[in-house]
């Protein structure tokens, strides 16, 4: 034991201490060495020699920031290979004063941002303005992001790496004024790997994203494409289901009040209409103007799906009103069925408006469930109606 023991006190002897910090005289001597050093190489070196012993020294960093954009008109100017490490070296230091979160260097950041052509160096630079919570370039950030949304120039490549650092920016700063800029990352030119860190960045924005996305819904300075993108993102998001809803009937109003002779739009409005008409049906609404919303899916919707998907939302909504409207469509089956013009796709479609009406289990709808009884319906759906019946107490 008496081994085990000097074994065990002779190994954490021998384990490297790592300082959480370099010491006051270290840091003062490089500081030392790189004031006095005259080349952008032997700056860079002496930058390098702190990261690579110390995670902090944030006023180091900062001070070497301030020299190297004091000097980088002339070091760019001279060539490419000067150019290409003072543009490395501003890398780091972005970096680790993001890491170091020193507010303080939000200023010479986005002078960074400003003065160096590398869209790599402006990513890392944007993304360490948010890092530092460098509030007061908040809306030079925005601002950038928004310009590339709406105005990408040729190099397509370096604007997407700079918006990349904006989005990474935005999502550190976590403030309400970024989510929409972020958003509209998801909807715009950019590939699906800047898309995708843009969705992933929304929900570490903003926790309750429901007044901006809809605020686009229910806009007219936006094509279908980007409202149903905002509803679909308000379906993933963690709001309530009230505020989903309150998404949904905004999205099935918009989507009505849309017209377009664009085949692509059409598919468009109608995938916005489903999901709205889903989202109706799991979480419900106290909202009376989704009830003509609905009933226009039911008689005008583009396919049965979507007629299928209108008669569930008012199934689960159970109210008076719903069990009105599947009562009137019943009727006009039966009617149908009197005059001897009932279609296949009718038939169909009463086989779900009967459960439907019952699962609303209004009393209202016993009239109509019972005209089914007197009507020459087959026994399969007369049964149907039965069933319906016993679901109403």
């Amino acid at each position: 034991m008496k081994h085990i023991k000097f074994a065990l006190l002779l190994a954490s002897l021998t384990l490297p201490v790592i300082p959480a910090a370099l010491a006051a005289q270290d840091l003062d001597f490089y500081t030392q060495q790189f004031d006095s050093a005259n080349t952008i190489q032997d700056q860079f070196g002496i930058v390098r020699s702190v990261a690579d012993e110390d995670s902090g020294s944030a006023e180091f960093y900062a001070h070497a920031l301030d020299r190297l954009l004091t000097e980088y008109p002339g070091i760019s100017s001279a060539g490419v290979t000067g150019r290409r490490i003072a543009d490395d070296m501003a890398k780091l230091l972005c970096q680790k004063l993001g890491e170091a979160e020193y507010t303080a260097s939000g200023l010479n950041l986005w002078r960074v941002v400003e003065n160096f052509s590398d869209p790599l160096v402006q990513a890392e630079a944007l993304h360490a303005l948010g890092m530092v919570q460098a509030t007061d370039m908040l809306p030079q950030v925005i601002q950038l992001l928004t310009d590339i949304n709406n105005a990408p120039t040729e190099d397509r490549l370096g604007q997407e790496q700079t918006a990349f650092g904006a989005v990474e920016g935005l999502e550190a700063y976590r403030d309400s004024s970024g989510y929409l800029p972020v958003f509209f990352v998801t909807t715009g030119w950019y590939s699906d790997r800047v898309k995708s860190r843009a969705r992933q960045a929304l929900p570490n924005i903003m926790d309750n994203p429901t007044d901006p996305l809809v605020s686009v819904i229910k806009s007219s300075s936006y094509g279908p494409g980007v409202k149903y993108a905002a509803l679909q993102v308000l379906e993933a998001s963690e709001v309530t289901a009230q505020q989903k809803a309150s998404g949904a009937v905004a999205s099935l109003t918009e989507a009505w009040r849309t017209s377009t002779n664009q085949a692509g739009q059409r598919s468009i409005l109608t995938g916005s209409r489903k999901l709205a008409l889903s989202m109706v049906r799991r979480y419900g609404t106290e909202d009376t103007n989704v009830y003509p919303l609905l009933e226009r899916c039911y008689r005008e919707g583009a396919d049965e799906e979507e007629q299928i998907a209108a008669l569930s939302a008012l199934s689960a909504l159970a109210t008076d009103d719903s069990a009105r409207r599947l009562s009137a469509f019943l009727a006009d089956m039966n009617e149908r069925l009197r005059r001897g013009t009932l279609t296949r796709e009718d038939e169909r479609m009463v086989r779900v408006i009967i459960p439907a009406l019952g699962n609303t289990g209004r009393p209202l709808a016993r009239v109509a469930l019972r005209s089914v009884l007197n009507a020459d319906w087959t026994g399969a759906v007369q049964r149907l109606a039965q069933d319906a019946l016993k679901k109403i107490q």
